[in-house]
């Protein structure tokens, strides 16, 4: 019943996550013979500008093109005076199929935001603490101190939470963390 619940559940949001992730709003900033300039919030990225540039510099019927990550834009210049509307169709969903292609290769704003934070904690603690600690000596120390006292307890975690602390002391990075 619940698995049942959970399929019907998931069946009826996919579309929409699905739609979301293809649903670029594309606005159509200028357009004159030969030249259109689009613009996509979701554009606003150095990895999406280019591969939209790259893809879109290897049609024939492309002179030139331009992407800028600040504003979001593509600015595109042809060889003809004139697109069809079958041509307009065919170039925006290129420019929605390439800009999702190129996101598994953009870095999550999530992650940017948490190395920021990261970083700003740990100059604040070098400076409280005048360079004796940082975020990697706290933690360790935390794992540490919880490993040892937990041990009686659950010999098998303490045992993982100590090698966390050995590899964040040593610098090691694990089998899954590409070294």
């Amino acid at each position: 019943m619940i698995s049942s619940l959970v399929g019907l559940g998931a069946s009826l949001l996919a579309p929409k996550l699905l739609s979301s992730i293809t649903d670029q709003k594309i606005e159509v900033v200028h357009a004159m013979p030969g030249r259109l300039r689009l613009k996509c919030d979701r554009w606003k990225n150095e990895v999406v500008a280019t591969h939209l540039e790259q893809t879109f510099s290897q049609l024939t019927i492309i002179k030139s093109v331009s992407g800028s990550p600040i504003t979001g834009s593509l600015v595109i210049e042809f060889n003809v005076p004139t697109l069809t509307p079958e041509q307009f169709d065919e170039l925006l969903k290129l420019a929605v199929d390439t800009s999702v292609s190129a996101y598994p290769y953009v870095e999550a704003q999530l992650m940017k935001t948490m190395k920021k934070t990261v970083s700003t904690v740990d100059g604040l603690i070098k400076k409280r603490s005048s360079g004796k600690a940082d975020v990697d000596s706290l933690l360790s120390l935390f794992l540490l101190v919880y490993g040892v006292t937990r041990f009686p307890v659950n010999p098998a975690f303490s045992s993982s939470v100590l090698y966390w602390a050995y590899t964040i002391i040593t610098n090691e990075k694990g089998p899954n963390n590409g070294t």
